[in-house]
């Protein structure tokens, strides 16, 4: 039985690369260890060639023809395709198949460069003397057909060609998509930047508010392949039914716990789903429809603790929301403030109403803070957008202490972000549904 094979480590696979690169005595038997062991997929290259190129370049392993035939040999018999050789040494493939061709035609053992049939060989005959024996000779050997090559060695056979889906941006521009193969559920949320749910669900992504900090459009800028239409606004139907089919893990899971508002506490953070991590759910050119179909797939498994956010909250007023869900705005500069508390004043009972102050940048200065039950602090973050870095910045402490007094005055919770450096003692205190 053939043991299976495990892709090599990124450090494996980097001190491999730079001992095909000097040039070592084997080079071959190294190339065939990086292509079984799917280097190239370990280092983040998108294809065995694409590393051939980038990392070896216009040179590749440009060995003798003697050298490089028997290189191809064993390449070949190492499982590598015509096209893989070809990559890995520089030449092109018809080159290839005619090394393969010489090389299956020569006697075994006979040195690479003799005359295959022609060439002849000692032995030993039964009086004991050395004799040099001709070979017979033998028919050419059929041209070898190389159309259909082997598969990679011990690679999983190639995954049939994706179902396309196709969705929508919210100027009704077409979006081809592939379809998941598995049932739709919430993303786990396991760093800081989310740091008080365990679960995001993102049914819309994109955003056109523009922020130059924004770390979602550096997300979407960074995994292409993830989001088509880069951070345009688009609507994954296909992901409505994830709160239907998430299950919270067992070792997280207690029915009979409630609500509490301790920061620490998993059974609640696992109960939490952060809405649209990637987009404005409810910014000014979301369609009414898509809001329609999240809050309708919300309603439909209120067991979620939902947590909502947006720089536009004139559009929750007359909205349903599920029982016990966060309904927060984000207000990162002066303007916004008079914005969210006329919004906040018309917010029915029965929901959490917080204020996301993330990133703090500039002194602010609210009339009243009671009536929002949650307040999140945060700086800004270094992230690399598009066009360049944008750097972090941290909040002045004395704007920071000036909301802290004005929420404790308020009986308002307070949540200081992890990446609140300058603040040594971490205020974590959470919410809790009426």
């Amino acid at each position: 039985m053939t043991a299976e094979i495990v892709q090599a480590t990124p450090d494996a696979a980097r001190r491999l690369t730079d001992r095909i690169k000097a040039g070592l005595e084997l080079m071959w038997e190294l190339v065939a260890e990086a292509y079984g062991t799917r280097a190239w997929a370990a280092l983040g290259y998108s294809s065995w060639d694409d590393y051939c190129t980038r990392e070896f370049g216009t040179a590749r392993l440009q060995l003798p023809r003697e050298e490089r035939a028997q290189a191809v040999m064993s390449l070949r018999e190492s499982g590598l395709s015509t096209r893989a050789i070809a990559a890995a040494t520089g030449v092109d493939p018809k080159t290839v198949r005619n090394d393969l061709s010489t090389g299956e035609s020569r006697p075994h053992n006979s040195p690479v460069g003799t005359l295959g049939n022609h060439q002849p060989r000692a032995g030993v005959g039964i009086d004991g003397k050395a004799r040099v024996y001709p070979l017979r000779p033998r028919p050419p050997a059929p041209e070898p057909v190389f159309d259909d090559d082997p598969p990679p060695f011990n690679a999983p056979p190639p995954k049939p060609a994706p179902v396309m889906l196709t969705l929508r941006t919210h100027d009704g521009r077409e979006v081809p998509y592939p379809k998941p193969q598995s049932a739709a559920t919430f993303n786990q949320t396991d760093g800081d930047g989310i740091s008080w749910a365990k679960w995001s669900w993102n049914p819309v992504t994109g955003c056109l508010h523009g922020c130059e900090y924004c770390y979602a459009r550096s997300i979407a800028a960074r995994w292409a392949d993830a989001y088509p239409a880069g951070f345009t606004p688009l609507f994954h139907h296909e992901r409505l039914d994830a709160p239907r089919n998430t299950a919270i893990p067992g070792a997280h899971r207690d029915d009979s716990h409630e609500a509490c508002s301790d920061g620490t506490c998993d059974t609640c953070a696992w109960r939490r789903v952060f809405v649209c991590s990637m987009a404005d759910l409810y910014g000014r050119w979301v369609p009414s429809e898509w809001i329609a179909e999240v809050h309708e797939a919300m309603m439909g498994s209120p067991r979620w603790q939902y947590i909502l956010l947006t720089k536009f909250p004139d559009r929750y007023p007359g909205l349903e929301f599920p029982p016990g869900a966060w309904v927060g705005t984000s207000v990162d500069e002066q303007k916004r403030v008079r914005i969210a508390e006329r919004a906040f004043g018309q917010l029915p009972r029965g929901v959490i109403k917080w204020l996301s102050l993330e990133p703090l940048r500039e002194p602010l200065s609210f009339t009243d803070l009671s009536m929002f039950d949650w307040v999140v602090i945060g700086a800004q973050t270094q992230t690399m957008q598009p066009d360049g870095p944008v750097p972090g910045f941290q909040p002045e402490p004395r704007w920071v202490t000036r909301i802290l007094h004005q929420a404790a005055e308020a009986g308002v919770s307070v949540h200081l972000k992890p990446n609140m450096t300058r603040f040594r003692a971490w205020l974590n205190q959470y919410p809790v549904s009426d």
